[in-house]
């Protein structure tokens, strides 16, 4: 199971990093790098979100937390992926997977960011609506 996660996180990476436009290999990365961090960012921010409803109280999501926490989150994936080389190393290696195993890869990288994307939303409101009555 730990494989697998580590391969959808490794495609997110694969796929973002095939399509950018620009030549230069740091530029490539950098906007996968962002990318993928901006995920996790949304689903850390949303985990924050609900400690905050469980405890009752607002201390997680002050600015320069969410900003440092982003820039850490960052420097971390950009350590795994460009200076280890293992995101470049998949992202090379991603066609010569079987065909089924790309497809079931992709679709599970999607279905992270969509739910991400939707978790974020959901415990957006319900912390405003759950902070905010208090």
């Amino acid at each position: 199971m730990i494989q697998f996660i580590k391969e959808v996180y490794l495609t997110g990476f694969a796929i973002i990093f095939r399509r950018a436009r620009v030549k230069q290999i740091g530029y490539k990365a950098g906007s996968a790098i962002a990318i993928l961090t901006l995920v996790e960012w949304l689903i850390l921010v949303g985990i924050s979100g609900y400690v905050e409803m469980f405890l009752g109280k607002r201390f997680l999501l002050s600015k320069p937390a969410v900003i440092i926490a982003f820039f850490a989150l960052f420097l971390m994936n950009e350590y795994v992926l460009f200076v280890r080389g293992h995101g470049i190393k998949f992202a090379h290696e991603f066609d010569s997977l079987e065909k089924s195993r790309r497809i079931v890869l992709v679709v599970s990288c999607a279905v992270v960011v969509v739910v991400a994307i939707v978790f974020f939303i959901f415990s957006t409101i319900a912390h405003s609506h759950f902070i905010g009555a208090h």
